[in-house]
């Protein structure tokens, strides 16, 4: 059986700002599949990953604007995992 890891509250902006979470949305917007073993040894970034990939089938913005991440991008995050468009 897996045991749960321990989890914590976070912002969307923390969630955006992962460098899993990037290489997953960006993989989606240039059309490449879903890369299997990405980060097999940390759950988290898998997590972000897979959360990057979902997000970039529901948002058609940008994630960043220079090193800050986008109010929009932020907010429609927020608002698709209240959706539940993504997990």
């Amino acid at each position: 059986m897996i045991r749960q890891v321990p989890t914590k509250n976070t912002t969307t902006t923390a969630v955006i700002r992962s460098s899993a979470f990037v290489k997953g949305f960006a993989e989606v917007k240039k059309g490449k599949p879903l890369n299997y073993d990405a980060y097999p040894y940390d759950s988290n970034k898998q997590w972000d990953y897979e959360r990057g990939r979902q997000f970039a089938l529901c948002f058609n913005g940008t994630l960043k604007i220079g090193a800050k991440v986008s109010h929009t991008a932020a907010l429609m995050l927020g608002i698709e995992l209240h959706r539940k468009s993504i997990i």
